[in-house]
């Protein structure tokens, strides 16, 4: 679950500026990766929505922006209130990239200030996903549904995979354990998982204790 608005000055964005930075921003956010199940992406890509907002007379405190210089864009990026914090660093980077390249493309040097991107979390029982009252495990379910369906959460023992790799069991991506992984011990096996958010539906689902 993605939901990105970028507002920007009225008319500071062409058609081709706008189209570009959202695929751009898709790309790098939910794009095709290795040791990712497609199933999850594929749904991942469908539950991840960017919109543009323009507004009139933007004005700094230095005054209205000129047309011809590098808008200033204000990119607001809601997701679950449980993923926030684990989330922010990479996405936050993921999107600069994303703006930096259109930057780029027009021979714009953006001053410092004028690019904010600030995620914003939704606590559980307020995420509206598909018009119901939900929470932030019942997007991890959807957004992994059809990988569950499909490979029963397969065990490490059975997937082609190299030493010390396992397989997340909600959402199919590949996990390499170490001192750092997120793991759980589950009917004596060690389940790896990609993010806080998956190992915490997947304890929940199995009436498991998740670290906090």
């Amino acid at each position: 679950m993605f939901l990105i608005e970028i507002a920007c000055p009225r008319g500071a964005l062409t058609d081709d500026d706008r189209r570009d930075l959202a695929g751009e921003v898709c790309r790098l956010l939910v794009g095709a990766e290795e040791g990712v199940a497609e199933e999850t992406m594929s749904r991942a890509r469908a539950m991840m929505h960017v919109g543009f907002r323009e507004l009139d007379c933007w004005t700094t405190g230095d005054g209205p922006w000129i047309p011809g210089n590098a808008p200033p864009l204000w990119v607001t990026i809601t997701v679950p209130e449980a993923w926030r914090a684990e989330m922010s660093l990479t996405t936050i980077g993921m999107v600069r990239r994303g703006v930096r390249r259109l930057d780029r493309s027009h021979g714009w040097q953006r001053p410092e200030g004028h690019l904010w991107i600030n995620l914003v979390g939704v606590i559980d029982g307020s995420i509206g996903m598909d018009g119901k009252p939900g929470t932030a495990d019942d997007v991890v379910g959807q957004m992994t549904a059809a990988y569950r369906a499909k490979n029963d959460a397969p065990s490490a023992d059975s997937a082609d995979l190299p030493e010390g790799v396992t397989i997340d069991p909600m959402c199919g991506m590949h996990v390499r354990l170490g001192g750092s992984a997120l793991t759980l011990e589950h009917e004596g096996r060690t389940m790896g998982f990609c993010a806080k958010s998956c190992r915490a539906a997947y304890a929940r689902q199995h009436g498991l204790s998740a670290p906090a």
